[in-house]
């Protein structure tokens, strides 16, 4: 039995390891999808424009719901907010240049009431190498990068306290 175990027990080991870190990216995908979701739905109701958030405090919204997965606090996190005139202009390319690092989003833009707003947000998951290069990465420094997007039209808020009648 000695020798069995010593044959299969490699084998075993890989294959959890390697089903563990698919379900950490998965779960930290999921967990991000949820984020967005969540956060954007302040946006698209007029919640924080009516507040006047910045983007630090919208920021803080979205890294206080994926603070087990993700450390919004590094260079590893990227959060975009534009708003666009139609489906049709919205840019939705990965905000990485040559060298693996995140690009400026410039402009955070909530968008007024039925204006077009896409929410994204990036970060580059650490990943561990198994045996040499096998590994879940799907950028040049090692790292796979992770995502999730809102694309939506705002409801016709009143940003006004007076407006309503």
């Amino acid at each position: 039995m000695a020798i069995e175990f010593a044959i299969i027990a490699p084998v075993f080991f890989f294959l959890m390891f390697v089903i563990a870190e698919t379900a950490l990216v998965f779960i930290a995908e999921q967990v991000m999808d949820n984020a967005v979701f969540e956060t954007s739905r302040l946006i698209r109701t007029g919640q924080v424009q009516i507040a006047g958030m910045s983007q630090e405090d919208f920021k803080d919204e979205v890294c206080d719901r994926v603070t087990v997965f993700v450390n919004c606090n590094s260079a590893d996190f990227f959060l975009d907010v534009d708003s666009y005139p139609t489906f049709d202009s919205m840019v939705m390319d990965q905000p990485i240049d040559d060298d693996e690092d995140f690009e400026d989003p410039g402009t955070f833009a909530f968008g007024n009431a039925n204006e077009i707003v896409v929410v994204r947000a990036y970060y580059q998951w650490p990943t561990n190498a198994v045996f040499g290069s096998l590994s879940l990465k799907n950028l040049n420094n090692g790292k796979r990068l992770i995502g999730s997007f809102a694309a939506f039209r705002n409801e016709p808020f009143i940003t006004t306290a007076s407006g309503g009648g």
